[in-house]
C-alpha cells in the first residue's frame, strides 16, 4: 500500500510471451501487470500489447528496434536496448526474447523487459555510496587558491554545519598538523605545477571541537588550459580517524606480542646454545640380510644408548626390545610408523616421547636405506634429544595464547558494552513498562504473553530501522508509538502525538534506529518516573532532508538532568545524540512540574 505523499515504487521487470505469424510480426498472448505499468496501459482495455510497445518506442531508437525484432528469418534470442516515450516520459529499458520450442515443434516465444535506472536515481545512488563511505567531493581552484566542496561536506569534514562551502588555501593550511603540514603542501605543489597527476594525501586536521581527525584524500588534476597547465584539483576525502585509532591500537597490541616474541626468542637462543654446547645426538646402523626377515643393530652409539636407557647387548639380540622406552601413549602409533618405512624401504624422521627411568623426553629419530651390492639393506640413523626445545615450544605456544585471549577478552568487553546498552534502552525500558503492569494487581495469561511481545517488538525496532533505506522517520516513529501506546492503555496514560512532520525527514537507517531508541528512552522514563497521566511527541520542522525537532513533553513531577542516578537511560540518550552530531535539550515545566526532552536533529 502506497501512504499519501508518498511515491509508487518503480517497477524494473516485466514477463511476457508471444506468438509470431508467418511474417515475423509478433503478438504477445499473456503479460505480468507489471508490462501494463511499465507501458501506462490499463489492463481491462482491449489492446494489441506489441502494437502498443512498438508505438511507445522513442523515434530515434525505432531503426535499432525493428532491425533486433523484425527479422522473420531470425529464429535465436534477440535483445535490444533504448528508449521508451510513456506519458511523455523517457524510459531507458532492454528487452531480450528467446524462442522455446514445444514437444509439438511449435515456437513459443518468452520475453522480459527490464526498466533501466534513470540518471537521477544512478545520482541519488552515488550520493548514498558517498554518504555510506562518509566520502566528501572535493575540489580546489588554483586560480582563487580556495577549497571547495558540496554540502554534506561541512559536517563530514569540519563536525559542523558551517554557513559556506569554501575555504581560503591560508586557513586551510593552518587547520593542517604542523607534523603533517609539510608533506601535503609538497606533494599539492607538485600537482599545481603539473608534475604529478595524481596523489593519496594522509593528514590530520582540526576539528570544530578542538580535536584531530585523520583524512585520506584521493585527489589528481581535474581541469587544465588550453596550454596544459593546471587549473584545478579534484578528488575524494574520507574521514579515516576510526581506521587510524584502530591502526594504532594494533600496532599497540603487536608491540606487545613482539616484546613476547622477543622474550621468546631469548629462550630459544639460550636453548640453542646449550644444545650446540653439548649437543645431544645419537647414532645408530640396521642391517637387514639378504633373505632375512628382521634387521638387527650392527652399531648403537654410547649417545643414542644414553638417550634411550637401553641396553646394547639386549638390543642387538631382540631389536624388539628398542621400542620399549618409547612412552605408552604413542607406543603403537611409533611401532606402526617405523613397520611402514622398514617394509617399503623409506626414508624416516618422526618425533615421539620415551619414558626413561621415570622421565618423559621428547626425540626425533630419522635414517635413510640404502641398498648394497650383494642386497643388503643398511639403515643409517640418528636420534636427538629435543626435550628442551619442546619446553620452549611450549612455553611460547602459551605466551601467544594468552596475548590471544587477552585480546579475545578485550573484543568480548566491547560487544558486551554495546549489547547492554541497546538491551537498557530496548528491551530493558520494555520489560519494565511490563512489570509496572504486573505489580499492578493479578494480570490475565494474555496480558503476561504481551510483556513478552514488547521484547521481541523492540527487537522489531532495531530491524525496522535499518531496514527503512529511503523512507522518512514517520513510519519508524508510527511504528513504535502504536505499540507503546496500545501498553500505556492499561495505565490509564493519555499518549497522544502529532508526527506529520516527520513525514519530510529523511535520514540514514542507523540514524533511524538512534532517533528511535532516543524517543523510546524518553518515554520510558516519563512512564516510570515521572508519575505523568499525559505525554504527547510532536515532530516539528522537516522543511528539509534530516532537519527538523522532536519533542517529548509530560505532566509528571519534573527532573533534574544533572543530578546523579543509578539508571544508564539519560547518558545512553546523549551517547547516542552526539554520536550523530545532534543536540539534546531536558527542560523542566512550569512551576517545576512535567518535563520536556527535545532533539534537534538538525544542529550538533
Amino acid at each position: 500500500m502506497t501512504l499519501p505523499g508518498e511515491k509508487s515504487p518503480q517497477v524494473s521487470t516485466a514477463g511476457f510471451s508471444l506468438d509470431r505469424n508467418a511474417n515475423g510480426v509478433f503478438r504477445i498472448r499473456s503479460a505480468s501487470k507489471a508490462l501494463y505499468q511499465i507501458l501506462d496501459v490499463d489492463p481491462g482495455a482491449p489492446t494489441g500489447l506489441w502494437d502498443t510497445l512498438c508505438q511507445r518506442i522513442h523515434p530515434e531508437d525505432r531503426a535499432d528496434f525493428d532491425a533486433a525484432f523484425h527479422d522473420p528469418d531470425i529464429t535465436q534470442d534477440m535483445s535490444w536496448q533504448g528508449r521508451l516515450l510513456v506519458s511523455g516520459e523517457i524510459r531507458i529499458v532492454t528487452i531480450d526474447v528467446q524462442p522455446v520450442v514445444s514437444s509439438t515443434a511449435d515456437t513459443t516465444w518468452i520475453g522480459t523487459l527490464t526498466r533501466l535506472p534513470e540518471a537521477g536515481d544512478l545520482n541519488r545512488a552515488f550520493a548514498a555510496v558517498l554518504e555510506a563511505a562518509q566520502a566528501v567531493m572535493v575540489r580546489y581552484d588554483i586560480l582563487r587558491q580556495e577549497n571547495q566542496w558540496d554540502p554534506s561536506g561541512r559536517v563530514l569534514i569540519f563536525d559542523e554545519d558551517i554557513p559556506k562551502l569554501t575555504m581560503g588555501r591560508a586557513k586551510w593550511e593552518m587547520l593542517l598538523h604542523p607534523e603533517d603540514r609539510e608533506d601535503v603542501l609538497h606533494i599539492m605543489g607538485e600537482m599545481e605545477r603539473g608534475t604529478r597527476q595524481s596523489a593519496m594525501l594522509l593528514y590530520r586536521r582540526l576539528n570544530a571541537d578542538g580535536t584531530w581527525r585523520w583524512r585520506r584524500v584521493l585527489a589528481g588534476i581535474g581541469e587544465r588550459d588550453a596550454t596544459g597547465k593546471p587549473l584545478s584539483l579534484m578528488g575524494f576525502s574520507y574521514d579515516v580517524t576510526t581506521v587510524m585509532e584502530e591502526l594504532e591500537r594494533v600496532t599497540a597490541e603487536a608491540a606487545a606480542l613482539r616484546d613476547a616474541l622477543d622474550e621468546s626468542k631469548v629462550i630459544l637462543a639460550q636453548t640453542a646454545y646449550e644444545l650446540t654446547e653439548n649437543i645431544p645426538i645419537g647414532t645408530y646402523t640396521m642391517v637387514l640380510e639378504p633373505g632375512g626377515e628382521r634387521a638387527q643393530f650392527r652399531f648403537m652409539s654410547r649417545r643414542f644408548l644414553e638417550i634411550t636407557g637401553l641396553d646394547a647387548e639386549r638390543a642387538r639380540a631382540d631389536p624388539l626390545s628398542a621400542f620399549e622406552c618409547v612412552h605408552p601413549d604413542d607406543y603403537d602409533d611409533w611401532v606402526q610408523k617405523n613397520a611402514h618405512a622398514f617394509v617399503h624401504r623409506k626414508p624416516f624422521r618422526e618425533e615421539t616421547r620415551l619414558l626413561v627411568d621415570g622421565q618423559v623426553r621428547w626425540i626425533v629419530a630419522e635414517s635413510i636405506p640404502r641398498l648394497t651390492k650383494d642386497g643388503t639393506w643398511i639403515w643409517e640413523g640418528v636420534i636427538q634429544d629435543i626435550t628442551d626445545q619442546k619446553i620452549s615450544e611450549q612455553a611460547l605456544r602459551r605466551a601467544n595464547q594468552t596475548l590471544l585471549e587477552a585480546a579475545s577478552e578485550k573484543a568480548r568487553i566491547a560487544e558486551r558494552e554495546a549489547l547492554l546498552k541497546d538491551i537498557h534502552d530496548g528491551f530493558g525500558n520494555t520489560l519494565a513498562i511490563g512489570k509496572i503492569r504486573l505489580r499492578g494487581g493479578d494480570v490475565p495469561a494474555t496480558e503476561a504473553v504481551e510483556v513478552i511481545e514488547d521484547c521481541l517488538a523492540d527487537l522489531r525496532i532495531l530491524i525496522n530501522s535499518l531496514d527503512a533505506e529511503g523512507e522518512s522517520l514517520w513510519s519508524v516513529l508510527g511504528s513504535l508509538l502504536e505499540r507503546i501506546a496500545a501498553r500505556a492503555r492499561h495505565l490509564s496514560l493519555d499518549l497522544t502525538w502529532d508526527l506529520d512532520a516527520s513525514r519530510r525527514i529523511y535520514l540514514r537507517p542507523c540514524q533511524m534506529l538512534q532517533a528511535a531508541r532516543i524517543v523510546q528512552e524518553a518515554v520510558a522514563n516519563a512512564i516510570r518516573h515521572s508519575g505523568a497521566q499525559a505525554i504527547h511527541v510532536a515532530v516539528t520542522g522537516g522543511e528539509q532532508d534530516g532537519t527538523g525537532q522532536i519533542a517529548i513533553r509530560d505532566n509528571g513531577q519534573g527532573f533534574d538532568p544533572k543530578g546523579h542516578y543509578r539508571g544508564r537511560g539519560l547518558e545512553n540518550m546523549r551517547q547516542r545524540a552526539k554520536a550523530e552530531g545532534w543536540k539534546l535539550l531536558f527542560q523542566a515545566g512550569t512551576d517545576d512540574k512535567g518535563t520536556q526532552v527535545t532533539l534537534d536533529l538538525g544542529t550538533g
